[in-house]
């Protein structure tokens, strides 16, 4: 018989128990990567009733309140929890948070882990025994996350922890031109005309942050028709051509939309961007940008400029900002 259930199906379950005289307890959480943790946590909560119901977050609940996770799908995390003994059933909820599912449910025992106040565990209003029971200092998925990037450095396509939390509180993008939305190269014909080339990625990033009300704004030192063209189609409307005096275009931005130092980002590639990189809460460098500009930034891509490099710090955002489904969803059900 499969531990695994619908809430309807466990509704009856839970419905025969009670009239049984079975006490079933309720407990929820990601459970993304299963630890001792856990374990300990679980097995005192059985020892509360008859019966041990774990709820755990779907994988698009986790992506809502834990932005780049879960680490592990629904469906394994669930066979996972199952596997253990003192766990008699695992269902999923779609929520932010189980309340409805608790209502529905009606169980006789509601435990959280020791990290929760007993009036703050959702659902204490329904449920009349709740518990807080103890969690094992220092270990948790985070740290387990944090102390394998930290030992395998070489993996370095997901974000660190603090860049995830820098990149939360962005409102505002700031970027170089050259170096950073192309190549640089400079492309002159005889009649003065310039000529860029633009990587398509890293225009739908920057649309896709226009979407969500993340601000952009161009600062470059050089003056391109074909810029402003490209500018103009993204709907990016901050372009400042000719601004030899880059710090003052970046004071009169911060100034005109009332930013906070942690609510800007802002991405260059050499020396000239070092005033604007270094009063930015989270600046970034393309992989092939000079090397005391890499030194200072906070993040180095992995894409080099013109090549995927803006798109990269677009997906960073959104994702850390809980955005990224939004757009998953919207594209999925064109």
């Amino acid at each position: 018989m499969s531990k695994i259930l619908t809430p309807e199906e466990l509704k009856k379950k839970i419905d025969k128990f009670k009239k049984e005289g079975k006490r079933t307890v309720f407990t929820n959480g990601c459970f993304d990567i299963l630890h001792v943790g856990h374990i300990r946590y679980l097995k005192e909560a059985k020892k509360l009733g008859s019966i041990l119901i774990v709820a755990i977050n779907s994988d698009k609940s986790v992506r809502k309140i834990k932005p780049l996770r879960p680490i592990n799908p629904e469906n394994e995390r669930a066979e996972v929890l199952s596997a253990l003994e003192f766990v008699d059933f695992v269902t999923f909820f779609d929520e932010d948070t189980p309340y409805e599912l608790i209502k529905y449910l009606k169980p006789d025992v509601l435990v959280k882990g020791g990290d929760w106040k007993i009036e703050e565990i959702v659902g204490a209003d329904i449920v009349k025994e709740v518990y807080s029971l103890p969690y094992v200092e220092g270990v948790s998925t985070t740290e387990i996350i944090n102390k394998i990037l930290s030992k395998y450095k070489t993996f370095k396509s997901q974000p660190s922890a603090e860049i995830i939390k820098k990149a939360e509180k962005v409102k505002f993008l700031i970027l170089d031109v050259d170096g950073v939305l192309t190549r640089g190269d400079i492309i002159l014909d005889e009649e003065n005309n310039e000529f860029k080339i633009f990587n398509v990625k890293d225009g739908h990033g920057l649309v896709m942050l226009n979407k969500s009300g993340i601000g952009v704004a161009i600062i470059t030192g050089r003056n391109s028709k074909a810029l402003q063209r490209r500018m103009k189609e993204l709907g990016i409307t901050e372009v400042h051509q000719g601004s030899r005096e880059k710090l003052k275009i970046f004071q009169q931005i911060v100034e005109k939309y009332n930013l906070k130092k942690e609510e800007i980002s802002a991405m260059g590639d050499d020396i000239i961007d070092l005033s604007i990189l270094s009063r930015a809460g989270l600046s970034v460098a393309p992989q092939d940008a000079h090397e005391e500009v890499k030194k200072i930034v906070d993040l180095v891509t992995h894409c080099k400029a013109g090549q995927g490099a803006v798109r990269e710090l677009c997906d960073i955002i959104l994702k850390a900002k809980g955005l990224w489904d939004k757009f998953i969803d919207e594209y999925t059900n064109l």
